[in-house]
């Protein structure tokens, strides 16, 4: 540039240097436009480069950032990524795209605060704009703030009916609020509106498995697996659908199926550990779990679940080990904090109470964590003798417990129960008994123990699997799923309909521990299935536990139960009508069954253990074992919410407990 050059750019105003950066700006533009060229080429590796030669020549050349996020995140390179974004945001303050993308990306990073404002700028740029509106909803839910959350992806729904990505994020925040009706509901929107979308009906099946629509949260999860064969959350759904259908070696197949598609998928292998547990792989589900923390060392409901199986063995200073590691990753996790009081005995320190009880109130916690810590509150201040508080706990969690279930459709409806032990009453009478007689399995030698949940089932199966010729399976829950339409087409079954019904029960149990003569079930719930069970195990063995209705009630109420069917432990006074139709209906079955059942009483086991251990053992015609009078010393897993109680030698001051608790539950 010669003189009189430099001369005429300064009576413009400029300067050669601002010359120079102007056409360095010009150039990075024209490289930009020539990414986007090959991009659309998909020519990758030129864009790329083009790019890099952009930001070189002009480093807040915004859009050149972009694209760069783009092309990163879509490879997923989530952190690469966000570094860009941030430096495109940055250079543009006037892009609603730009803010909206870096929201979504500061999510995915988890950084929600800084999304949050990225959302709210883009808003503020265009606020008619959904996706900006569906990123600031997950960032505020993120959060903890709920009410926000859930008003800023309405918002998003509204704009754009239909938005997949703002239902299935309005579906999970209701999940995570526990109505699973409304998250239901969300997910079916976004199905409805993009049938092809298999995070959409995979989410939705998790939804439906909460409600017990197993049929139909199994056919979600086929669906989106069609859809997207690769898709490894809809094979660890699926597995978790199966383990609830009782098919243990059908989720263990799909939850291995599940980790062949995502190798770094810590939750489905804890899930495959915790399906061999079930399956009484113990080694197995320690191996599994152990390798899940060696690959993901904070992943605290792996510590959690080894602490399960640890438990489950009696090994309760190391399973405690576990739990501790658990809530050290994550101090929220209420249902390790339970299995840590319960380890503690009477001995809750301090800290620990401290923890629970402001854990107990913090409004920023999931709903089925709160109401995990309420109960674990209620526990300790019980072992505390602290009983006034501790009912004041142990209500707080049932109410939270029970409006879940209402909102949730699941809510006890005695009418209807009532209605339906009417109907096997009816039906199962002596007349289909003995017309079906002779049809099933002549050699399956079974021992089914039921009961109310808390009278005594889990010891009494402790005791008898210490004689060397029987093995405890624990609650394996099949029978509730045979036949399809139960009680009413029991009549019309066939002699090979009945062996087909047998021998699926049978298969069902193959992955339990078979090796001693006869194998024992004791899931509460057979006490409705009596008459099936004759007809399809004429040699089976029936023990029914019974205890002071008080007590039982008492003990029902203090349990944090989640599975479906149980929601009426959240009410004395559904308890009260559960207890009412299982008395009678076992009434009826001692009318009507050819088979003798032999009836225990849980007061009468802890005032003579060694001496109910002789009837239960002579009615099992086997001979004496003195290991039956020592169930504490059992090495059998267990696999029910009585473990730790199993493990202790017998106290008596569980019985007459509910004078404690006098007046300070209605209908008690």
């Amino acid at each position: 540039m010669n003189r009189r050059d430099r001369r005429r750019l300064e009576s413009l105003g400029e300067s050669p240097e601002t010359t120079n950066s102007s056409k360095a700006v010009n150039a990075a533009k024209a490289r930009v436009r020539a990414a986007e060229t090959r991009l659309d080429d998909n020519d990758m590796v030129g864009a790329v480069e083009a790019l890099k030669e952009a930001q070189r020549l002009d480093p807040e050349n915004s859009r050149a950032w972009f694209i760069s996020a783009m092309i990163a995140f879509n490879a997923g390179r989530i952190i690469e990524a966000g570094d860009a974004i941030l430096k495109a945001s940055l250079y543009d303050d006037k892009d609603p795209t730009i803010h909206a993308n870096c929201a979504a990306i500061m999510n995915l990073c988890d950084r929600p605060m800084e999304a949050e404002a990225s959302a709210r700028h883009a808003i503020s740029i265009a606020s008619d704009m959904p996706e900006a509106y569906c990123n600031l909803g997950v960032a505020l839910e993120a959060q903890g703030k709920l009410p926000d959350a859930r008003e800023a992806l309405t918002k998003a729904v509204d704009l754009r009916p239909g938005y997949a990505d703002a239902l299935i994020s309005l579906g999970n925040l209701w999940f995570r609020a526990g109505d699973h009706v409304s998250a239901a509901e969300s997910f079916a929107s976004a199905v409805s509106s993009h049938p092809e979308n298999a995070m959409a009906r995979t989410n939705l099946a998790v939804a439906l498995r909460h409600l017990g629509e197993l049929v139909s949260a199994e056919q979600q999860c086929l669906e989106a697996i069609a859809l997207d064969q690769s898709y490894a959350e809809a094979h660890n759904a699926l597995g978790n659908v199966r383990l609830q259908l009782g098919d243990i070696p059908g989720a263990i197949k799909t939850f291995e199926a599940a980790v062949q598609r995502r190798d770094a998928y810590p939750e489905a292998r804890a899930n495959l550990a915790g399906a061999r547990f079930k399956a009484g792989d113990y080694k197995g589900a320690e191996e599994g779990y152990l390798d899940v923390l060696e690959r993901h060392p904070t992943f605290a409901e792996a510590s959690a679940g080894l602490g399960v199986v640890l438990l489950s063995q009696g090994r309760i200073e190391d399973a405690t080990r576990r739990f501790r590691r658990a809530v050290e990753i994550r101090s929220s996790m209420g249902e390790a904090w339970m299995n840590i009081v319960d380890a503690q005995g009477a001995d809750v320190n301090d800290e620990d109470l401290n923890i629970i009880r402001e854990r107990s109130i913090d409004a920023r916690l999931p709903e089925e964590d709160r109401i995990a810590f309420l109960f674990a509150l209620g526990a300790a201040e019980d072992k505390r003798r602290n009983y006034a508080e501790a009912a004041s706990a142990y209500n707080d969690g049932n109410v939270r417990r029970r409006r879940l279930s209402e909102t949730g459709d699941t809510a006890f409806d005695g009418d209807l129960f009532d209605a339906e032990i009417n109907s096997v009453i009816s039906i199962l009478d002596s007349t289909t008994l003995k017309q079906l007689e002779g049809q099933g399995d002549a050699e399956a030698e079974m021992i089914f123990i039921c009961g109310m949940p808390r009278s005594g089932t889990t010891l009494v199966e402790q005791m008898i699997a210490r004689h060397p010729s029987v093995n405890g399976a624990g609650e394996v829950d099949i029978l509730s799923g045979l036949p399809d339409n139960y009680p009413d087409d029991v009549p019309s079954l066939t002699g090979d309909q009945i062996r087909v019904l047998s021998d699926t029960y049978l298969a069902r149990l193959t992955m339990m521990p078979r090796d001693g003569q006869m194998v024992t079930d004791k899931t509460p719930q057979n006490v409705f299935f009596l008459g099936l069970i004759q007809i399809l195990f004429p040699k089976a063995k029936i023990i029914h536990c019974h205890r002071d209705r008080r007590d039982t009630a008492l003990s029902c109420y203090f349990q944090n139960f989640r599975a479906s069917g149980l929601d009426w432990a959240s009410s004395i006074e559904d308890i009260n009508r559960y207890t009412d139709a299982e008395e009678r209906i076992m009434e009826h079955w001692r009318g009507t069954l050819s088979i003798d059942i032999h009836e225990v009483a849980y007061e009468d086991v802890v005032k003579d253990l060694e001496g109910e251990g002789r009837k239960l053992i002579e009615y099992l015609g086997l001979d004496w074992n003195d290991a039956v009078a020592k169930p504490h010393e059992a090495t059998a897993t267990v696999l029910t919410s009585s473990n730790w109680q199993v493990r202790k030698p017998l106290y008596s001051t569980s019985v007459g407990r509910w004078n404690h608790y006098e007046g300070k539950f209605d209908d008690l």
